[in-house]
């Protein structure tokens, strides 16, 4: 509004003075009520810091004490550090070692894969041989026993043999005949006796000397095989073989005119293969050294054996 002009009433200053001191008035008032609205504001808020504070100083507290918590369990895990560190070391350590030793193991692994191999090969020859050695000793166990049963015969024949020969000493006085000869004897030669016959019995008492007749002592007759009057070679067959003593047997004896000594060519398929030497001689059989043999083969039973350059 406008003012009026100064100086001209004075009451009408002071009425404006008065509208003007009471505006301010109410503005003061007006300022004062927001200034007490915002001073309760602000208490309240100064309450809800407080409490804030309050709560921020418990929940401070809370986190200093799990602070030395963790302090204490970081002081924990530092020495469960230290400790696992020392363990890794060790581990290592024993790795390291263990890595030696199993290099070790594998070295000596290998080595003993070479010995099992190498003893493995000698058990399958030690098999082998002493199969070898089984069949051998079956083998020989049956030439044995043919040996056997062939000693058998040539002992009954030797004491059939010496029987006759004890005969034909103790029958001087007669005539003995002949013994039968074997079906492969060639001929018989009648042997000359090389002891005198006996003087003449004395004649009986009261009997005339002239009309006793005199007895005469005929010389025993032997029968044997005569090679030399067929001109033919000695022919046998092996029946025995021993190759580890080298000798065998051929089926050729005394009654054939195997004389010790003799010599064998030993033939197979036609071919040389051995020369034998007869050492011990029988009626029928006679065994037989081997000298020398011309192939890896040794005689076997079934060669054929034939008197060397008759």
């Amino acid at each position: 509004m406008a003012l009026p002009p100064l100086g001209r009433s004075p009451h009408l200053l002071l009425g404006v003075a008065l509208v003007i001191l009471g505006g301010i008035a109410a503005a003061s008032t007006v300022q004062l009520s927001r200034l007490k609205g915002l001073l309760v504001e602000k208490q309240q808020a100064v309450q809800s810091l407080t409490a804030q504070n309050d709560e921020l100083a418990q929940q401070l507290d809370a986190l200093a004490v799990q602070r030395k918590e963790l302090e204490t369990r970081l002081t924990d895990l530092r020495n469960q550090l230290a400790s696992a560190t020392g363990d890794v070391a060790r581990l290592r350590l024993s790795v390291e070692e263990l890595q030696t030793r199993y290099k070790a193991l594998e070295a000596e692994n290998a080595t003993l894969q070479v010995q099992v191999s190498r003893l493995t090969k000698e058990r399958d020859e030690a098999r082998t041989t002493i199969l070898k050695a089984e069949e051998d000793k079956k083998e020989l166990e049956r030439a044995a026993g043919r040996l056997r049963e062939r000693l058998v015969f040539l002992e009954r024949d030797y004491q059939q043999l010496a029987a006759k020969v004890s005969q034909l000493e103790q029958s001087r006085v007669t005539p003995l005949p002949a013994v039968p000869s074997s079906p492969s004897a060639d001929s018989v030669e009648v042997a000359d006796s090389a002891a005198e016959p006996p003087a003449p019995a004395p004649p009986a008492t009261g009997a005339p000397a002239s009309s006793a007749s005199p007895t005469v002592e005929l010389p025993p007759i032997v029968v044997r095989k005569d090679q030399g009057t067929s001109g033919l070679p000695i022919r046998a067959q092996v029946v025995e073989v021993n190759e580890p003593y080298r000798f065998v047997v051929v089926d050729k004896g005394a009654n054939d005119g195997v004389p010790v000594g003799l010599i064998f060519d030993v033939l197979r398929g036609g071919a040389k293969i051995a020369q034998v030497v007869a050492v011990r001689v029988r009626p029928q059989l006679a065994a037989c050294d081997v000298l020398t043999s011309q192939s890896p083969a040794f005689p076997r039973i079934g060669d054929v054996a034939i008197q060397r350059n008759p």
